[in-house]
């Protein structure tokens, strides 16, 4: 069960890397969404709050499009903001598209501090089984 866990988490990673690489910025989001659902189980309330951004916080749209946007403020809730806006959508792609790598590797992170990422072939673990 753990390994078709792993799997699944690479292959919504691979999704994203195809999405992003292609500059479809929703289906990235979708992708990367189903990556946060998966690794969600094993994370912290801040991780998750910081993640899915705090509802509480008024979204300043002038910061959000401006050059000035900061990888702290790559979450959820600011990407659907300018995703489902569409005249933001087409005016602002390169903002969500940097708010979208700041928070995939910021998930990456977090799931690589819980090894919920599978191993590299370069990776000395991986050593044993080519023996």
């Amino acid at each position: 069960m753990a390994l078709a866990y792993l799997k699944r988490i690479d292959k919504l990673l691979y999704l994203c890397q195809q999405s992003a690489s292609t500059g479809n910025v929703e289906t990235w989001a979708t992708n990367l969404r189903g990556v946060y659902r998966e690794a969600a189980i094993r994370m912290t309330e801040g991780e998750v709050s910081d993640i899915e951004g705090d509802t509480k916080v008024k979204i300043d749209l002038v910061k959000l499009t401006d050059n000035t946007i900061e990888k702290g403020e790559a979450n959820f809730r600011n990407i659907y903001f300018l995703i489902n806006n569409h005249s933001l959508k087409i005016k602002h792609k390169r903002t969500i598209m940097f708010l979208l790598d700041a928070l995939e590797i910021k998930l990456r992170r977090i799931m690589q501090k819980r090894n919920m990422l599978l191993p590299s072939k370069d990776d000395p673990r991986m050593a044993i089984t080519q023996r």
